[in-house]
């Protein structure tokens, strides 16, 4: 999977996506979806690339929980073969969570 398809994907949770952030002043209101690779981790052999293997964290940001946005964003995640573990913080000087979705695309 590419990273264009994994923001197809994520389209469909009706959000706001971007990669990696929006512009300064040009975010959209919370909730939104910012997603970004992190690493490569590819899978070779012979001097030659034979599977690419991308890590990427999703970040939801919301002004609360979201437990109904979680579960759309989880459940796009699996009905496309995307396993995923999560991590939730809080963001206290910026008032907002930020649940963090960690796939990893083949």
């Amino acid at each position: 999977m590419t990273l264009a398809e994994l923001y197809q994907i994520l389209k469909q949770s009706g959000l706001p996506v971007t990669y990696s952030h929006f512009e300064e002043g040009k975010a959209p209101d919370l909730p939104y979806i910012c997603y970004m690779e992190l690493s490569s981790d590819n899978f070779k052999a012979d001097g030659v690339v034979y599977k690419k293997v991308i890590d990427v964290d999703i970040e939801l940001y919301s002004r609360k929980k979201e437990l109904s946005i979680e579960w759309t964003i989880e459940s796009l995640l699996e009905e496309n073969g995307i396993v995923w573990d999560s991590i939730e913080d809080y963001i206290d000087d910026e008032k907002v969570f930020k649940k963090t979705y960690e796939v990893r695309l083949l």
